[in-house]
């Protein structure tokens, strides 16, 4: 596996509760995960155009939603662009950042990221007034099947969010 620039661990060391059976999907070459991972982060850092060439339709997505709602309303390209467009509107400008550098191998992406940027509102329950900066970490692991995201894991600092907009303690 590849670390931008170096030679690393594979990802399959890895272990990835919940993940589901492969497919007989093509194999993807790792030298495409780098370019795939820098449409992932335009995508984050609001290029929704770029959900429709990188999300699989049916894309799986593992995470607790804030307010532990089903997970429909992100289901395909449409529903992860409307959730990305959503946090634009609440945090605008809403900037995502490579904290570290991605590790690419075995058809599978994990990054580290840094989001920030200043509350508009919108939040229910959020005390934090307009105008309150916020910053929150996370990492994304992708699972990629015929040159898209087929599986995304997030794993957000959503304690610290919810505390910065003062929606716990």
């Amino acid at each position: 596996m590849k670390r931008r620039g170096m030679m690393t661990a594979t990802l399959a060391a890895i272990p990835l509760i919940g993940m589901a059976a492969m497919t007989s999907a093509q194999p993807i070459n790792d030298g495409e995960l780098p370019a795939l991972w820098d449409k992932w982060v335009a995508m984050w850092n609001g290029d929704l155009a770029m959900a429709d060439l990188i999300m699989a339709p049916d894309y799986k997505l593992h995470m607790s939603p804030i307010g532990g709602s089903d997970l429909s309303g992100y289901a395909g390209a449409a529903g992860m662009a409307g959730w990305i467009g959503q946090l634009h509107a609440a945090i605008n400008p809403f900037v995502f950042e490579v904290q570290v550098q991605p590790l690419f191998g075995d058809g599978m992406i994990a990054g580290r990221w840094l989001a920030s940027g200043i509350y508009q509102g919108g939040f229910p329950g959020a005390r934090a007034a307009p105008g309150t900066p916020v910053t929150f970490a996370g990492a994304d692991f992708l699972r990629i099947e015929n040159g898209k995201v087929a599986e995304y894991w997030l794993s957000a600092d959503q304690l610290d969010l919810l505390s910065q907009l003062e929606i716990m303690g």
